[in-house]
């Protein structure tokens, strides 16, 4: 259903243009099947019925009359109308990227060409010399290098491991398929950095283990996290694949690697917490060193830019994947296929193997949920003050990414093009608090000033990753809609079923983003935010409280629960309609 037909235009009592829809253009269930050709989805004309062809307009060349009924439905609004709409509505992502994102990477760049720039004073000189003394050092190079393995063994989690299980649960049959979405679904909200952590180096402590720690320690902790989106990726690809060809499997396979690829380079929670590795601090590490207090903000500006360049170079590579593959997300009746009895099983073994290690990493902080501090934390101040900041900004972001998403994937201002609309924002797609920091910081605290102390929200007033999404997912469903009336549905009914189809992702996507907001720590420590969360965890590690350890702030179990009755509501009434679907699908 990728190419609609399109909404806009003289009316169809026009003499000058007659409201016609070429046959390529029609949703494939409502194209009839010509004499001869074998097809697939068309309709089928009722027995007895005769299928001569239709007499050509004298006006026509080779196109087929549009029904006039839907023709009216489709002129509610004229070309100028709609494109305007779309224009403002595009304005509120437009306006927050610049925002959020441009502006403050223009401050970076500028802030990365003055000579010895710190809290002591400056030689205010423009010129690359921060960036020769990056060259010249190569720490910076290092930590690309040393980020390498790790980074291999995520992407190879989440573009294989994951895939294949998705593939083998899709061919198990609904009940199997229905476990696991409410597995992976609870395994997915296991994102809390810190507390994974802290729990497993605690743990590592206790049961006196001889192995060191090391960067290959955090793939494994967060394997939950990768393995649970990544199987509900692929599940969603699976049901979404109408021609057989997996297209839509290898396109979230290519999505998931290049989204990995950028946030292991991101990495700060487990190796600014362990000190690991001990050699080499990670990009962001080194970031955050130069900036805390001020003391060398120019060396961390220019190793912001550089590594800036490396993740719009990820955004726009995944854009161009996204776009090219005419992406976009349906949500359709569940479908129940009877498995095979071997199908069966291998999807249960899979299933099965794969908890059992996720399980297993996840384990020191399962253990330690409930822990709290020596002192005994209020833990309903500390929800207030970790999780207030990341809700205003969450607050903020969603709906302009909705928005943003509507006017692509709904109103389309260039038509099928419209997508190409997202390339204004795929240098950001998977650009986070790290390399925007000096900027930030400085807006927040003041020019040349690089310490604050306060609950600041992050400034991130777009989700530019949402973006993506709901574009595809209004175009899924606004196919939908469009088909639904050409089969003769009403439009109040049309739009009723485009809304309950989209407000549950909505609602996902919203919680997702906040969870992702509240366990920024590089923000977190950057502005002494981190007091009431991961700063007593890291204070207990260091002073070998292990039996108060502070776990529980990382994720307040209050809203462990919240999250994981989403999770499970989602997965069991709304996960299993969800159809990735790519190309021709």
């Amino acid at each position: 259903m990728d190419h609609p037909p399109r909404a806009g235009g003289p009316p169809p009592s026009s003499r000058s243009a007659p409201a016609r829809i070429a046959p390529q253009f029609l949703p494939a269930p409502n194209r009839t099947p010509s004499a001869g050709i074998k097809t697939t989805g068309g309709i089928r004309p009722e027995p007895g019925t005769p299928t001569a062809p239709s007499t050509p307009s004298p006006t026509s060349t080779g196109r087929t009359d549009l029904d006039p009924s839907y023709s009216t439905l489709l002129q509610t609004q004229s070309d100028t109308a709609r494109i305007a709409l779309a224009v403002v509505l595009l304005a509120a992502p437009v306006i927050a990227a610049i925002s959020a994102y441009l502006l403050p990477t223009l401050r970076t760049i500028q802030l990365s060409r003055i000579e010895g720039l710190s809290v002591f004073g400056s030689a205010e000189t423009v010129g690359p010399a921060n960036y020769d003394q990056v060259f010249a050092e190569g720490a910076f190079a290092d930590s690309l290098t040393a980020l390498a393995g790790p980074i291999a063994a995520m992407v190879l989690t989440g573009t294989v491991l994951a895939p294949l299980a998705a593939w083998l649960l899709h061919r198990s049959g609904p009940r199997v398929r229905a476990i696991a979405a409410v597995v992976w679904s609870l395994a997915a909200i296991s994102f809390a950095p810190a507390a994974l952590t802290v729990a497993s180096l605690i743990d590592r402590v206790v049961s006196e283990s001889d192995r060191e720690a090391s960067l290959y320690d955090w793939p494994v902790l967060i394997a939950g996290v990768v393995l649970g989106l990544g199987i509900l990726a692929g599940l969603a690809a699976m049901r979404g694949n109408t021609t057989g060809k997996h297209t839509g499997l290898v396109v979230t396979a290519a999505l998931t690697a290049f989204a990995l690829i950028a946030a292991g380079l991101q990495t700060f929670a487990y190796s600014f917490i362990s000190g690991v590795p001990k050699d080499v601090e990670t990009p962001v590490s080194q970031i955050f060193d130069g900036l805390y207090s001020g003391i060398s903000p120019g060396l961390s500006t220019a190793k912001s830019v550089l590594l800036m360049a490396i993740l719009a170079a990820l955004g726009l590579g995944a854009a161009l994947v996204f776009i090219t593959a005419r992406t976009r997300i349906d949500v359709e009746p569940r479908t129940a296929d009877a498995p095979a009895p071997g199908n069966t099983v291998l999807g249960v073994v899979a299933l099965v193997l794969l908890l059992a290690a996720a399980v297993y990493a996840l384990l020191p902080w399962l253990a330690r949920l409930g822990e709290d501090t020596s002192e005994g934390a209020d833990l309903w101040l500390a929800i207030r003050r970790t999780w207030g900041p990341p809700l205003i900004t969450t607050a903020v972001a969603l709906p302009v990414a909705v928005l943003g998403g509507y006017a692509i994937g709904v109103l389309r201002p260039l038509g099928n093009a419209s997508r190409w609309l997202l390339l204004l924002f795929a240098p950001w797609l998977f650009v986070g608090s790290g390399p925007l920091g000096a900027a930030n910081l400085e807006a927040v605290a003041g020019e040349g000033e690089y310490m604050v102390i306060g609950s600041f929200p992050a400034r991130a007033w777009v989700a530019i990753p949402l973006l993506f999404v709901f574009a595809a997912l209004f175009w899924g469903l606004e196919d939908r809609r469009r088909a639904a009336l050409i089969e003769g549905a009403e439009p109040r009914e049309a739009r009723l079923a485009f809304f309950k189809a989209a407000w549950p992702m909505i609602v996902l996507m919203g919680l997702a983003l906040l969870l992702v907001n509240a366990q920024d720590l590089f923000w977190q420590q950057l502005t002494f935010q981190d007091m009431l969360s991961s700063g007593p965890m890291i204070s207990a590690l260091e002073n070998l409280e292990f039996e108060q350890s502070g776990v529980a702030l990382g994720f307040p179990i209050p809203l462990l629960v919240v999250y994981a009755l989403a999770a499970t509501a989602a997965a069991i009434w709304y996960l299993p309609r969800l159809a990735v679907r790519t190309g021709g699908d």
